[in-house]
């Protein structure tokens, strides 16, 4: 009787979540042209802290790969050097008008880098949101190596039926927390067949803190800023600050929704390999590259 029970209320929420789905599809999901692989495999760069170390020591591993960078990479000098075929950002503080001055002086130092640095062929796949703002439909005019292509981050939740096959046909992805996410339903679209992800420390856990005043806030490091970064709080929509509990709450959704993309991967005959050491990531099979 309790299974019973339990599977009716799993059958409930899981119809209550599809239909709640199908009016943001509606408003908010737009015809999706993505890049074809040319390769079978890919190589996400994550800008965790230990992409330092596997560019210094295992880079040899790009080789017959392509590579897909994300969010500040192109703010780096490694950026000319990986020269990666795919590049994906998708943080909607970078084409929304009303954000704080620091948030407005990142988003205009990265478009600066990628159209003054970008020197080779380049697939930049931005979430759909972008394509109203000028700054970045420009970008692909102003430099012709960069070929722009959109994505609809639209949240997808309900049967798994329902949701692989919104997934199949690009209507949405698992809610895209983290620019991973995007990254990894974009590369099983694409083709690949198998999916290597580096620099995905996701260890945050361990950076969080409660000031007196009840601030919260987080140490995010990154590769090219491991050692200087400092505690911030983390924006919503490049404004207002977060509480603890809508910190967690985006980890959580960010986590699980990695599980929703191995079994969408699996789904397809894709495998994805975690290959960053000490990854708190524990939804995907792990490999060591040495």
């Amino acid at each position: 009787m309790i299974q019973l029970l339990l599977y009716f209320q799993s059958f409930l929420q899981n119809l209550g979540q599809s239909l709640l789905t199908l009016p943001k599809i509606a408003l908010w999901s737009r015809p999706v042209q993505l890049p074809k692989a040319t390769k079978d495999d890919l190589v996400i760069l994550g800008n965790g802290p230990s992409l330092q170390d596997f560019l210094k020591n295992h880079s040899g591993f790009l080789q017959d790969k392509q590579a897909m960078a994300v969010n500040h990479f192109a703010d780096t000098d490694v950026f000319t050097e990986v020269q990666p075929e795919f590049y994906m950002i998708n943080v909607p503080e970078f084409w929304t008008e009303k954000v704080d001055e620091d948030v407005l002086q990142r988003r205009n130092k990265l478009l600066q880098n990628l159209q003054q640095k970008t020197k080779w062929p380049m697939h930049l796949i931005l979430g759909m949101g972008a394509k109203k703002s000028k700054k970045w439909r420009d970008l692909a005019q102003q430099n012709s190596n960069i070929h722009l292509h959109y994505i609809n981050p639209t949240p997808i939740e309900g049967f798994r039926w329902f949701r692989h096959f919104c997934y199949r046909h690009n209507l949405g992805m698992p809610r895209p927390h983290n620019v991973l996410i995007p990254s990894l339903m974009t590369a099983i679209n694409m083709g690949f067949k198998n999916i290597y992800i580096t620099g995905a420390d996701h260890s945050w856990l361990e950076e969080i803190f409660v000031a007196d005043d009840n601030t919260v806030y987080l140490t995010q490091r990154h590769f090219y800023d491991a050692q200087t970064a400092r505690p911030d709080v983390m924006k919503k929509t490049g404004r207002n600050k977060r509480k603890l509990h809508e910190i967690l709450h985006k980890f959580m959704l960010a986590f699980r929704g990695y599980f929703d993309i191995d079994a969408y991967a699996k789904s397809q005959k894709v495998n994805i390999y975690n290959i960053t050491p000490n990854s708190f990531i524990d939804a995907f099979k792990r490999i060591k590259i040495d």
